[in-house]
């Protein structure tokens, strides 16, 4: 019941009369359209700007994709939704401008909308990208990396209840060998960063005493569940729902590294943060997939039909 389709990428993009019959389609089934909102055109034109000038490393990438690109997509997102009467959920939000849109949108009361952001958005900026020896790289995702300024605003929507959904857009591509096939056009370097396996430490780290218990398990867990189709299988602990269980040990203190990851992956755009707590015990249809922060090896679960 959960679809996603792009603004940005030629080889991926819709337009948007061909959005608007996507989403009076999910309408009918009752589903929900995940939505990369990029203008396309405008990211196309403006990377032909950058490499015309001579700007061919990382630092290219954030500057061929500003956020009036994202806050333009997403607020033409919702018109569409508002007349398609459709469902949409807004993936991995990245800037104060695309707040914006969405708040506007919510203003107006006529679309039904869910809206995600990302650790990468509440913890990292695009400072990362003028790293030196092609290390920017690794921060190469879209939406790009945005202001100090666009992380404050973000992480306070998430404290007032305006996002629903902490995800990670993992997509990870190895720096050596993948990342770097882009080392003389950022235009090449694939986009995306891997995160699943950080999400909880550093958003249960960053904001300690900000948030409480119930809200992260609202922000990765239930909130996930309702959107996509899961909730009440998944997404809560009562009796009738799966086993699924995180017992989670606020006392232990670890650093991030690619050393100690399991992602498969050579790096983490983390490295170096001190975490505060991990998963001591999890538990997958009641089976114990985890002890310490290390797989047991068992693989449980079960195809879930949303």
């Amino acid at each position: 019941m959960s679809f996603k389709t792009y603004f940005a990428y030629d080889h991926l993009r819709l337009d948007d009369a061909q959005t608007l019959e996507v989403l009076e389609y999910i309408r009918d089934i009752d589903g929900v359209l995940c939505v990369h909102c990029e203008n396309g055109t405008l990211v196309n034109e403006l990377q032909r700007r950058m490499l015309a000038a001579g700007i061919t490393g990382p630092e290219g990438h954030p500057m061929s994709r500003p956020a009036a690109c994202e806050a333009e997509a997403i607020s033409r997102l919702c018109y569409l939704a508002e007349l398609a009467d459709a469902r949409i959920n807004i993936v991995h939000l990245s800037s104060a401008l695309g707040l914006e849109a969405v708040r506007a949108a919510k203003a107006r009361g006529k679309v039904k909308m869910d809206v995600e952001t990302c650790p990468q958005y509440l913890l990292l900026d695009d400072s990362h990208y003028l790293e030196s020896d092609f290390e920017g790289a690794k921060y190469v995702m879209s939406p790009p990396l945005r202001k100090p300024h666009d992380i404050e605003v973000l992480r306070q929507a998430v404290c007032n209840g305006e996002i629903d959904t902490i995800a990670t857009d993992h997509c990870s591509f190895n720096l050596h060998g993948q990342k770097d096939r882009g080392i003389d056009d950022f235009t090449h370097i694939p986009n995306g960063g891997p995160g699943v396996e950080h999400r909880p430490g550093l958003i249960m780290t960053s904001f300690k005493n900000r948030l409480g218990v119930q809200d992260f398990a609202r922000l990765m867990s239930e909130g996930p569940a309702r959107v996509f189709g899961m909730y009440p299988r998944k997404g809560v602990l009562r009796v009738g729902s799966d086993a699924d269980v995180t017992v989670w040990d606020p006392s232990v203190t670890w650093t991030i590294s690619e050393k100690n990851q399991h992602q498969n992956v050579d790096y983490t755009p983390y490295e170096g943060f001190e975490i505060h707590g991990r998963p001591a015990y999890v538990f997958v249809n009641g089976e114990l997939v985890v002890v310490d922060g290390e797989p047991t090896g068992v693989k449980p679960g079960a195809y879930v039909k949303r």
